[in-house]
C-alpha cells in the first residue's frame, strides 16, 4: 500500500456488562447503516470529502471493537460484495493485468493464461477479495495506513489490497493449471519427471485455517449469490 498513515484515533471506552454491551452493539448497528449508504456515481468534492468523513467514523467505531465481531463482519461483507463484481469484470476484459502493473506488482507475462473460464475467474477472485480482506484489516485498519486525509475511500483502499493480492493468488493458480496440463501427459512410470515435480496445490496449514475462519464468519453477510457460491467454494478447497 502506498498510503502512509497519520493515524487512526482509538477509543477504546470503558468496560460494559451484556446488556450494556448490547446496547451499545444496536446503537453502532444503526449508525452504522447510515455511515455505509452507497455513494453515488459523480460525485462532487465535497461528497467524496464527506464520504471519507464518513469513513472515518467508520473505522473508529470498527477500532472499538478491534476490528472484529458482528460489525466488521458485516462492514467485510460490503467491502466484498463491493470488490466482487470491479474484480470480475477486469478479470474479464484484462483490465486486471493493467492495474496491478499500475501498482507495482505486475504478474509476469510468462504466466498470464489468455484464455481461462469463468470458474477459474470466479476461483481466483474469490480467493483475491478474502486475501485482500486480510491484508486490508491488519494494514489498513489496524495497522493504521488508511487516513482519510490521503483522498482514498475505504472501497477504494480495500480494492487497492486485492489488486495487491491478487497478484499472489494468480500466480499459484497459473502454476497449478500450467502443471496439470503437463500432467496430462505423463506416462506414469516411476522414472517420469513429472512425478517428481511438487503439487503446488499443497496449501499452509495455518493460511487455511485462517482463510475458513474468514469464510466462516463473511459468508453469511453477503447477499450476492455469486459472491456467495465463490467464497463457499474458497471454504470448502
Amino acid at each position: 500500500m502506498s498510503d502512509e498513515a497519520s493515524g487512526t484515533p482509538r477509543h477504546p471506552g470503558p468496560s460494559l456488562d451484556g446488556g450494556a454491551q448490547l446496547m451499545l452493539l444496536e446503537g453502532d448497528l444503526a449508525r452504522f447503516e447510515q455511515l455505509m449508504a452507497p455513494g453515488v456515481p459523480g460525485e462532487s468534492e465535497g461528497d467524496r470529502a464527506a464520504r471519507r468523513a464518513r469513513d472515518a467514523e467508520v473505522v473508529e467505531i470498527l477500532c472499538g471493537q478491534d476490528f472484529a465481531g458482528p460489525l466488521f463482519g458485516k462492514f467485510a461483507g460490503r467491502l466484498m460484495e463491493y470488490a466482487w463484481p470491479v474484480l470480475l469484470d477486469w478479470t474479464c476484459t484484462g483490465e486486471i493485468f493493467r492495474q496491478t502493473r499500475q501498482a507495482g506488482c505486475p504478474v509476469p507475462a510468462r504466466l498470464i493464461i489468455p484464455h481461462w473460464n469463468q470458474d477459474d475467474r470466479y476461483e481466483v477472485v474469490a480467493d483475491s477479495v478474502l486475501d485482500g480482506l486480510d491484508s486490508f484489516r491488519t494494514n489498513a485498519l489496524a495497522g493504521g495506513r488508511w487516513s482519510p486525509v490521503k483522498g482514498a475511500a475505504l472501497t477504494t483502499y480495500y480494492v487497492r489490497a486485492c489488486v495487491f493480492a491478487f497478484r499472489k493468488v494468480y500466480e499459484a493458480w497459473s502454476r497449478q493449471y500450467t502443471a496439470a496440463r503437463s500432467a496430462q501427459t505423463c506416462t506414469g512410470l516411476d522414472d517420469d519427471p513429472l512425478l517428481a515435480v511438487p503439487d503446488p496445490r499443497a496449501a499452509d496449514p495455518c493460511h487455511t485455517a485462517v482463510v475458513n475462519d474468514t469464510v466462516d464468519r463473511v459468508l453469511p453477510l453477503l447477499t450476492t449469490p455469486e459472491l456467495r457460491a465463490a467464497v463457499a467454494w474458497r471454504g470448502a478447497a
